[in-house]
């Protein structure tokens, strides 16, 4: 691919249809050994604030494969603590800035990822978050290392978007999919007993609406998803002869489905309120569970999901183990979609 040397990506947005449908060709062709990314001698530096299984293995995977390595960080446990604020007297319990931070990993690898994302909790159903979603929603501390970045910055999941999972799952509805327009694709809220972010689903939709698929957001009333991602999405959509809806109507969104992704995600209405949120949604859970039920009603449809995900809460046992289940397949083009982007951003194709 050309044109993107040097860039940062940072969300599917900031790139063309085009482009983000280029690095899922290129993806796939690294999958299938048509090409080859060359990768030797480059270093990859991703800082994990949050906990990662897939987007870590599958970025390490990725560079060691090419012949690249990688050198993964858990801020505030393997370093200092990082300020981004302009101005900031850093007498409390910051040590490092990022006006030096990025520079100097710029000197030292050929790519920094980044995962940040204040709503991820683990060890306890808590769900705690130091802001509103506006405020959080710029991604602040991201752009910041970007601003200041001689090399490319690659967003491993923030507060708005994870675009590594979007592509991945773009290259999992090609494979079935080879001419995915006009295809039905459902996004389906589920209950979950954390109020989760909404990066995830952001990029599910945009993935789906980059291939022209017709999209089907599934939600109930006040879980709607940033309304900016949405116009962005359904735009992008129509662009190809797609096209992109809510609905909370279980029944009509499954009919006739092809493609049903589940993800949980919190609500936007409740952010920061989560346990007003968690009363609020608790009568949901009976019926925002996909079943077998639910999936009889589609046109045989492939069952997809990010992972981790909780069996018979998000998704019933049936679905899951049958082989409508493509979600080991999703994870693993988690590593062809991040070589494709470490290629096309920073090394070579052969």
């Amino acid at each position: 691919m050309t044109g993107l040397q040097g860039r940062h990506f940072l969300s599917t947005l900031d790139f063309s249809v085009d482009e983000v449908t280029g690095l899922v060709d290129l993806a796939l062709d690294l999958k299938r050994s048509r090409r080859s990314a060359a990768l030797e001698r480059m270093v990859s530096v991703l800082l994990f604030f949050n906990p990662s299984v897939r987007t870590r293995v599958s970025c390490e995977a990725a560079m060691v494969r090419y012949g690249g390595s990688a050198i993964t960080i858990q801020p505030g446990k393997d370093t200092w603590n990082f300020e981004a604020g302009e101005g900031v007297v850093m007498d409390g319990n910051t040590q490092e800035h990022v006006r030096e931070l990025a520079p100097v990993l710029s000197r030292m690898a050929n790519f920094i990822g980044i995962r940040k994302c204040e709503l991820i909790t683990v060890g306890n159903d808590k769900a705690t978050v130091t802001g509103s979603y506006p405020e959080l929603a710029r991604d602040f501390f991201m752009h910041r290392l970007a601003e200041f970045s001689e090399v490319p910055v690659i967003n491993l999941e923030s507060n708005r978007f994870h675009p590594m999972q979007g592509l991945a799952d773009m290259a999992t509805m090609r494979e079935r999919f080879p001419e995915p327009r006009g295809t039905k694709y459902v996004l389906t809220w589920a209950w979950h007993p954390k109020s989760l972010p909404v990066a995830t689903p952001h990029s599910q939709l945009l993935s789906a609406a980059d291939l022209g698929m017709d999209v089907t957001v599934l939600r109930p009333e006040g879980w709607s998803l940033e309304p900016a991602v949405l116009a962005a999405a359904r735009a992008r959509a129509e662009s190809r002869g797609g096209s992109v809806r809510e609905t909370d109507d279980i029944a009509a969104a499954y009919r006739g489905a092809k493609v049903v992704c589940a993800k949980a995600w919190g609500s936007l209405d409740y952010y920061g309120r989560f346990d007003e949120e968690v009363r609020r949604k608790q009568p949901l859970r009976a019926d925002w569970i996909v079943d077998e039920a639910k999936m009889a009603r589609t046109d045989d449809a492939i069952f997809m999901h990010c992972l981790p995900v909780r069996r018979n809460v998000v998704v019933a046992d049936g679905v899951l183990d049958s082989r409508r289940g493509v979600v080991v397949d999703e994870a693993e083009n988690r590593v062809w979609t991040a070589a494709a982007v470490f290629a096309a951003l920073g090394g070579r194709v052969r």
